[in-house]
Parts: C-alpha cells; structure tokens; sequence
C-alpha cells in the first residue's frame, strides 16, 4: 500500500471508540468525516451525524438511503423526532440531525434531550451506532457549554461504549474540548494544527512530541495516532460534494442538488 488512505485503516471497530478530528480551518476535517460516513454507508455501518453547522445534508447528494431530520432539506422536522426515531433505530436507518436552524438558546436543550434518550435507548437494546458530532465544542467546550448538555453527552462517551455507543468528535482546537471526553479518545485524526498549546496537549495526550509533523501536513493529509502506532493518512476523495468548500472571488459555487429519500426507506418510516 503505497499511499495510505483512511478507508483502509477503518474498520468495523471504529464503530464503538471515540475519534477525535482536530485541525484548523480549510484543511479537510470535515471533509474526512465526511468520507468515513461514506465507508459507514458503503459497509453497512450505522451512525448519526449532530450537525450544528448545516453542512451534512450533501451526502444526499449521492446516498438515498440516510434521513435528514431538521433543516433546510429536512425529510422531518425536528418537531417530528419523536415520531421518527424510534423507526430511524429499530430499522438501523442513518440519518443527519440538522440542528443549524435552532436558536443557540435552545439548541443544547435540544442536543441534551436527543443524547439523554439515546442513552436509555442504547441501554436497552445495546446496538452499535456511532455519533459523529461537528463542532463538538459547542456541545462538550472546556468554557461556556451548558453543565446539562456537556454532562450527557460525556456521561455517553465514558459509560456508553458497552451499550453500542461510538463517537467522532471535531472541533478546530483541542483546547477547546472538555478534558474528560477528550480523554477518552482511541484515535486522534490531527489535521494541520500551529498553535503551541494545542501541540503541547496533542503531545500530553499520546506521549510524543509531532509537532513538527503536524505543523508540515498540506491539506487533505492527517496523522492518524492511536494507542499503539502513528502515521500520514491521505483523506482521499469522497463520493458526495464539499458543502465546506471556502468561496473565492470571481470563483462561483455549483449548486448542491439534494436527492430524494429512497422510496425504500420512506415505506419503512412511513408503512
């Protein structure tokens, strides 16, 4: 294997362990989530994306077969979670909860509510699904996350592995994640980071200095660092578009055609 990409290090246990992606701005980490939800649907894999910043709605561009409940291109509302839901998980459906259109007052009500039934559920039917939260920050920060929320969620992270719970966590800065569910990383996907502090805690967490390393990778290359081993991944290219992309002047942006839900899903939300 000459160049190595991340679809070939992923496997099916990464379903159930926490995977921190961190990097700066424009350098692909969103991008890498985005290709790891596509192994997940390629595989058969299922997972749930919290997505803050109403950008994950593109793999509808390419996959029929993932739910969008909230936002722009919502197939439900989020008024109409607790209707869908327990469909979306007893038929192992994947689908994006797009939260970008809640006000910051209540968004973290929302995402505490939406993890503390997560866990009950997880508890009881102990099925694998990982929850891959952009800008988890906003949810689990070090300062100015509400108690309720940041203590659900890590409550699910650190105590919800033998229930089927796996997470991806992003965020541009692990200065900015909460230290207990940073802790709990397996996998770290680092991204082209700079800042001394963040490289300082990179280098507390796996006990090695990569600063320069990290401080080198050009954008769509991470360094993949687990417990046991590290090295340069390339992200590869995905299938669905890049809603992230950074515009440009003089440069305009093709428009994202959304695909219909599949009518095999529908009937199973919907019959």
């Amino acid at each position: 294997m000459i160049i190595k990409r991340i679809e070939d290090w992923y496997t099916s246990k990464k379903v159930t362990e926490v995977t921190t992606i961190i990097g700066n701005t424009g350098y692909g980490k969103t991008y890498c989530a985005g290709k790891i939800v596509e192994k997940y649907i390629e595989e058969g894999w299922p997972f749930c994306i919290v997505d803050k910043m109403g950008i994950h709605f593109v793999i509808r561009a390419e996959f029929t077969d993932v739910v969008i409940v909230g936002g722009q291109y919502a197939d439900y509302t989020l008024e109409q979670i607790d209707e869908v839901l327990p469909l979306l998980l007893d038929e192992n459906i994947n689908f994006v909860l797009d939260v970008s259109e809640l006000d910051e007052s209540v968004v973290c009500d929302f995402v505490e509510g939406f993890f503390e039934h997560m866990y009950e559920w997880h508890k009881e039917h102990r099925k694998p699904r990982n929850y891959v939260i952009e800008e988890c920050d906003a949810f689990m920060g070090q300062t100015g996350t509400p108690a309720g929320v940041k203590n659900m969620i890590t409550k699910c992270i650190t105590k919800g592995r033998m229930y089927g719970f796996g997470f991806t966590l992003l965020s541009q800065r692990f200065r900015m994640i909460d230290k207990t569910g940073l802790g709990q990383t397996k996998n770290y996907l680092v991204f082209n980071i700079k800042l001394t502090n963040d490289l300082t805690l990179l280098k507390n967490l796996v006990g090695e200095d990569v600063s320069s390393k990290v401080r080198r990778l050009p954008m769509g290359k991470c360094l993949i660092m687990t417990e046991e081993w590290h090295g340069i991944y390339s992200v590869g290219t995905k299938k669905s578009p890049d809603e992230a992309v950074t515009p440009e002047i003089g440069v305009v942006l093709k428009d994202i055609k959304v695909k219909p839900l599949s009518d095999k899903i529908r009937n199973k939300l919907e019959n």
